[in-house]
This record gives C-alpha cells, sequence and structure tokens, in this order.
C-alpha cells in the first residue's frame, strides 16, 4: 500500500490518500480528508477498482482521457487546481509500479 500525505495550501485541509495495488495496472484508493468535497469524491470512488493504464494514459486511438477519477474530481471539486487530484493518481501510479515513490512539490518564492 502506498500513502501519500498531502497539504492542500491556504485552505488548510490535508489529505491522505491510500492506495493498494489489485492486479496488473489495476489499484483502488481511500481518501482520509478534512476536505467535505473530497469526502464526496471517496464516496464515489473510494474503495472501487481502477485501470491505471485508463486513468493515467489517454487512447491511442481517439486520444481521448477517460479517467474517472479526473471525472468525478472535476464535478466534485470547485477549486480545480487542489493538488489532491494529481497526488491521487500520482499514489495510484505508484501503488501498481509505473513510477517510483518520490516527494514532489509546490513552492512559492
Amino acid at each position: 500500500m502506498v500513502t501519500v500525505k498531502i497539504d492542500s495550501g491556504i485552505c488548510g485541509f490535508t489529505t491522505l490518500v491510500h492506495a493498494e495495488d489489485k492486479t496488473g495496472y489495476n489499484a483502488f484508493f481511500h481518501l482520509e480528508s478534512e476536505c467535505p468535497n473530497w469526502k464526496k469524491v471517496d464516496d464515489i470512488l473510494g474503495g472501487k477498482e481502477l485501470n491505471m493504464m485508463t486513468e493515467l494514459f489517454k487512447d491511442k486511438k481517439t486520444g481521448e482521457l477517460n479517467s474517472q477519477v479526473l471525472t468525478v474530481s472535476l464535478k466534485t471539486i470547485p477549486h480545480v487546481s487542489c493538488p489532491v487530484i494529481s497526488g491521487i493518481l500520482k499514489a495510484l501510479e505508484v501503488s501498481v509500479g509505473l513510477a517510483l515513490p518520490k516527494d514532489a512539490a509546490i513552492t512559492f518564492k
């Protein structure tokens, strides 16, 4: 299991993403969040098995992105620049071995 902690910024909310490999490139996640909007996303997608090739990459034939994480998040979260969206996808990616765990940051100078 991969766990990622995301401090979202000025809102002050912290979210934990727990992502786990099921089989092959399938994984699921659960969120622990102080944010009521991310709690709604967890209610919809938490524990649902997702195909990482579909979540992380555009369809080669159509060029379309069919990510349930992005679709549900963009319909549910009023602030589309929230870093939790990227954090969920990165945690899922690492959980199935498509990326190595490495911290990322947005730093204002």
